[in-house]
């Protein structure tokens, strides 16, 4: 993660943040509960029928490309189905896409937006939205992790369906999965005057997580997004952790050692562990895979040009690997799932190799699972898989 935090909580992979009481704050977001349209449908239409917000792909060439939703409530002329389907929080309208679909592969939908005003860099924002999934056959059956919310400066291109190659500043890291309408809320401080907000799931289909929850010919999970909000939180609102003056600091330092002179007599020194290297760079958890063994079989290997990557792993914090250059041949390894810890594998980058970023492909083998992914890592960022049991 790259944006600041302020009181932040961990739920379920998500960042859902202790809401600020902002009642009168401007909502940045327009048309935010999408009730604001071109025209009234059957139910069923592309999201160029909502005012203010458009598709990230904006070419929308004759073949398959992203069409992300507007669903819409006609009690005069309803489509069989698309009621049933879904109630808006609010209103008669939501926004819908598809963040995975079985039958094609790597195919994602993508809605963006423009802000009214662009954000302030170095100022905190409060952004939440209320998400549902689709459970019929014709919008979903499949609960996946990835769906996210990308803030950028310039508007943001999709050239067919294809996962955007950007890291979203936030996303949910486990599979999500509700039939009724819930809130995601974050609170974070931009890095930059960001103008537009894009949604949608930005893991391809690698590091897509799945759970089905119902079985179908062409399965594919679908969110519905309604009643989004961006808002700004006033500095004299914002809980930041200050340091101690260093005043005090020094008072109690000077008391420590007091202590420590009259109680360390004769004592044994004690030697304080070595730093893990990997400890100097923020770790960001890429894919999560959920086990039924304890034993786990592993295979690296460079799958792209070979380029002299050289890695570390870290299993749990303890190395299983240092230095290791890797090559197109599969170097094979064992680790063991530990109860009560977070169970964690890090790889740390110690170069870039000849075509950055430094990326590492990776087989995992527990009982009958057996899956294949990659890991990135830069020399400012080290990539990591959690397993869970």
């Amino acid at each position: 993660m790259t944006a600041k935090y302020i009181k932040q909580i961990v739920l379920g992979g998500f960042f859902i943040i202790l809401p600020f009481k902002s009642i009168l704050a401007q909502n940045l977001i327009p048309n935010p509960s999408f009730e604001n349209i071109v025209e009234e449908t059957r139910g069923h239409a592309y999201l160029d029928n909502i005012d203010d917000w458009f598709n990230a792909n904006h070419t929308q060439p004759k073949t398959l490309y992203g069409t992300p939703d507007h669903l819409f409530i006609n009690e005069k002329q309803p489509l069989k189905g698309i009621k049933d389907t879904f109630e808006p929080r609010t209103g008669k309208s939501v926004l819908g896409l598809i963040s995975y679909m079985q039958r094609v592969k790597n195919y994602r939908e993508y809605a963006s937006v423009r802000f009214t005003h662009p954000l302030k860099k170095g100022e905190a924002y409060t952004f939440s939205a209320y998400i549902k999934n689709g459970n019929h056959v014709a919008f979903g059956s499949i609960a996946t992790n990835g769906l996210g919310a990308y803030f950028s400066v310039h508007k943001i291109k999709q050239n067919l369906f294809e996962p955007l190659s950007v890291t979203p500043q936030f996303q949910i890291k486990e599979i999500f999965y509700t039939t009724e309408w819930t809130e995601v809320q974050f609170t974070f401080v931009a890095e930059d005057n960001y103008k537009y907000l894009t949604l949608g799931n930005f893991l391809d289909d690698t590091h897509t997580d799945l759970k089905y929850i119902n079985y179908d010919v062409d399965p594919q999970c679908y969110v519905y997004i309604d009643d989004v909000s961006l808002v700004h939180v006033p500095k004299e609102k914002q809980e930041e952790v200050e340091e101690p003056e260093e005043v005090i600091v020094e008072e109690k330092v000077e008391e420590v050692k007091e202590e420590v002179i009259v109680a360390v007599v004769d004592t044994p020194k004690v030697e304080v562990p070595e730093k893990v290297i990997y400890e100097d760079r923020p770790t960001e958890v890429q894919s999560s895979i959920y086990i039924t063994t304890y034993e786990v079989s592993l295979a690296i290997w460079d799958n792209k040009t070979v380029d002299g990557d050289i890695v570390s792993l870290f299993w749990n914090g303890e190395h299983i690997i240092e230095e290791y250059e890797l090559t197109a041949k599969k170097k094979k390894l064992k680790i063991r799932y530990e109860p009560g810890k977070e169970n964690v594998l890090i790889l740390y980058a110690h170069n870039l190799g000849d075509d950055p970023p430094n990326t590492m492909a990776i087989q995992i083998k527990a009982g009958k699972k057996k899956r294949e992914l990659s890991i990135r890592s830069t020399l400012g960022k080290s990539g990591a898989i959690r397993f869970k049991r």
